[in-house]
């Protein structure tokens, strides 16, 4: 596991001992999302080479979450994800010559997530809405996948919530995330999905 992630963990553990001596400003919780990849169906990895993609798995990620509340309605939020975005490629190459044709194969793609987002909600009653900005960190766990191990996106995101009562509350959720950053040293192959999650909080 590499030192951001670890900085992340030990940040977010930190976090939440911390929430203990200022109740009410911490929530803890864990989301659940299926995603839709929305990237480039040529995942180039070279000038000439890469895989012809087709986006028919099911992809999903899930984890812990935290959220710091600013002030009123105004809140700070962070995650832990595991993501899969496995997918079915077929290797392509423009200046090879093969003598039977590249078959379409399964493809490795999961990463750890790490968002850092600011979130405002609307209505302060029993059921409210809330929309969110911010970016996406993603440390990629497959192995010779992509050539870089870390990219950057920027995340959109709304939801409804539900209090439930006894400060816990359910929460759905809808994020459209945009890379900014290339997975490829030679190409500019970034990640582009949408989620549709479902998650509970408990403010402290």
């Amino acid at each position: 596991m590499n030192r951001p992630i670890i900085f992340i963990i030990l940040f977010l553990a930190t976090a939440s001992i911390k929430a203990q001596d200022n109740p009410g400003r911490f929530g803890i919780g864990f989301t659940a999302s299926v995603e839709k990849n929305l990237s480039s169906e040529i995942m180039a990895i070279t000038e000439y080479t890469g895989y012809s993609a087709t986006y028919n798995k099911t992809n999903y990620r899930f984890g812990p979450n935290i959220e710091y509340w600013l002030k009123n309605e105004i809140t700070l939020n962070s995650a832990i994800y595991y993501s899969n975005k496995d997918f079915t490629g077929t290797y392509y190459c423009a200046t090879c010559n093969f003598l039977v044709a590249p078959r379409p194969q399964d493809i490795d793609f999961r990463s750890i997530e790490v968002p850092l987002t600011i979130r405002y909600y609307f209505f302060p009653e029993k059921i409210r809405l809330f929309g969110e900005l911010g970016l996406n960190n993603q440390f990629v766990l497959s192995k010779n996948t992509t050539d870089k191990k870390y990219g950057l996106g920027v995340k959109f995101g709304a939801g409804l919530e539900y209090n439930l009562g006894k400060n816990i509350a359910l929460q759905l959720l809808i994020d459209y995330n945009k890379g900014i950053t290339n997975f490829y040293d030679e190409s500019d192959f970034k990640v582009d999905y949408m989620a549709f999650g479902i998650g509970a909080v408990k403010r402290l």
